[in-house]
């Protein structure tokens, strides 16, 4: 049994707590432990920007939760049939009666393909239950799925004697999860498939069409994940991964004073940048072809330097608060 760090209620073991309740088919074992998770929080808090430089002398941390959740396992193949027009460059030949002149301009062809590719993705297969905060919840909605990392269920798969540790059973049925989450992330995969084969052109009026073939819908999957909430300033926040440390969610503090200070300087970046109709003003006002050309050059060298100045000391401000940051995590 556990307390839930959310909702405060207690956690049992469902698992083992009635026979009735289905037994998963494959389980993902943490490969990961507490100080990995521990560190990986630490590590983000640093390498994060705008993070509080006091953060880890004011930060106030709950009890770290690891969780098995229930996961629906959906794997199969797709196809989609895309269609766009691309942009190529193209030149207008425009004759009059003294002359014959070509300008570059844009044209547009129509564009098709298909795409193909396997996808493989873990649903969480709990809907509604209070226990599940709602950042782990959006976190574990669809999950990637690597078949090497996990191993058929046994009794001996999960230590139910760790008091840390939270086990939920499924809510609600595969088809249901499929419908509501399932196919449209089959959906978006094909779309984004699509997108890869066109690449780096400029294209409008994109359309793709998806179709699919499910191999394997709702296999029982434990998942493992790590979350702990933590206080600062009176505010919450939250740390989520997956238990073999692949994927992370967080949320964190913010020094506003920090960001306004950053904000400042590029705007005293972009004022010199836009002053060029003034010098240009100046220019015309001078009525001197040196002198004008002397205003203008002064004012682009003067943009690229203060560009360079304003964009240096962002730069330093920022790796100043990360080292005063992992000072400061050094002597925890």
């Amino acid at each position: 049994m556990a307390d839930c760090p959310y909702c405060g209620s207690k956690l049992i073991n469902p698992l083992v707590s009635s026979k009735e309740i289905p037994v998963p088919e494959r389980i993902i074992p943490f490969t990961t432990t507490e100080q990995t998770f521990e560190n990986a929080l630490v590590n983000s808090l640093i390498n994060q920007d705008y993070v509080p430089v006091d953060i880890f002398k004011s930060i106030e941390t709950d009890n770290v939760v690891q969780a098995f959740l229930p996961m629906y396992l959906f794997e199969g193949t797709y196809t989609a049939a895309w269609s766009c027009e691309s942009s190529y460059m193209d030149q207008k030949v425009s004759v009059s009666s003294n002359s014959v002149s070509t300008r570059d301009v844009k044209k547009w062809r129509p564009q098709n393909g298909n795409a193909a590719g396997n996808f493989a993705f873990l649903c969480l297969a709990n809907e509604g239950a209070k226990e599940i905060p709602e950042e782990l919840r959006q976190f574990t909605r669809n999950f990637p799925y690597d078949v090497m990392m996990s191993k058929p269920f046994d009794e001996d798969s999960i230590d139910y004697n760790d008091d840390n540790l939270i086990t939920l059973e499924r809510n609600t049925d595969a088809s249901l999860i499929w419908q509501k989450y399932g196919k449209g992330k089959v959906d978006e995969t094909a779309r984004k498939a699509a997108l890869e084969q066109i690449g780096n052109q400029e294209i409008r009026n994109f359309r793709a069409s998806s179709s699919f073939q499910v191999t394997t819908q709702g296999k029982y999957v434990l998942a493992p994940f790590w979350f702990v909430y933590y206080t600062y300033n009176g505010s919450q926040y939250h740390f989520l991964m997956d238990g073999v440390g692949q994927t992370t969610s967080y949320s964190y503090p913010v020094n506003h004073d920090e960001v306004k200070w950053i904000e400042s300087r590029y705007k005293i970046s972009n004022i010199f940048k836009w002053l060029w109709p003034l010098a240009i003003l100046i220019w015309i006002l001078s009525k001197s072809f040196v002198a004008g050309l002397v205003t203008f050059g002064v004012w682009f060298i003067a943009k690229i330097i203060i560009k360079k100045v304003m964009e240096s000391q962002v730069v330093s401000r920022l790796d100043s608060s990360m080292k005063a940051r992992k000072q400061a995590a050094s002597e925890l």
